[in-house]
Order: structure tokens, then sequence, then C-alpha cells
């Protein structure tokens, strides 16, 4: 079984869908995600399961969550399998998010 970091964003641009892990190419993964607001004020963040950032309404996990200033969000045993990937969004840049686990 592999494990490890599955992917790492630092959001390079507000308001723009961003992949943090593609779906597998086989079997599935689960992970954790982290997002880390590096800013000195709040952000708002959206998380989707999406295997593109073309992000369906069906598919946010999170939608405009505020992140507080320098705070930390973590979402845990998100699986995803050849359809699903983590897409973030957020309203400022100065984000991080970073997915890790484990394949099942």
């Amino acid at each position: 079984m592999a494990s490890g970091v599955y992917g790492k964003v630092d959001v390079a641009a507000a308001s723009t869908w961003e992949t943090v892990v593609a779906p597998p190419s086989s079997g599935v993964k689960v992970t954790t995600l982290n997002v880390c607001n590096r800013n000195g004020s709040d952000v708002l963040v959206r998380i989707a399961l999406s295997a593109s950032t073309t992000v369906a309404d069906a598919d946010y996990i999170e939608y405009d969550i505020t992140l507080p200033a320098f705070g930390v969000l973590e979402r845990t045993g998100l699986v995803l399998d050849a359809n699903t990937g983590i897409q973030i969004y957020s309203s400022k840049v100065d984000v991080s998010a970073v997915a890790y686990g484990i394949d099942g």
C-alpha cells in the first residue's frame, strides 16, 4: 500500500479553481485535506470532490466557509476514486492546501 502526500497547492489566483489531487488512475485513496490560511484576514474557501475544475453543484463538500486569519480547516476520510479528485477555490491568495493519506 502506498501512502504519503498526494497533492499540494498554493492558491495562485483568487477566485479560480485549482486541483489539489487528481483522481487516482486505479483503486481508491483515503485522504485527509488540510487548508491553511496564511492571510492576516479571513478568506472564503470552497472545496469540491470532482474529477476536474469544472465543478457541479453536487460536488461541493464546503461552500464559502470562512477560514479565519491564519486558520486551518481539516477534512478527513475523503475517499477518492477514478471519478473523484479534490478541487479548491479561495477568495484570496495565500491559501495552501495539502492532501495526504493511504491507497485503499
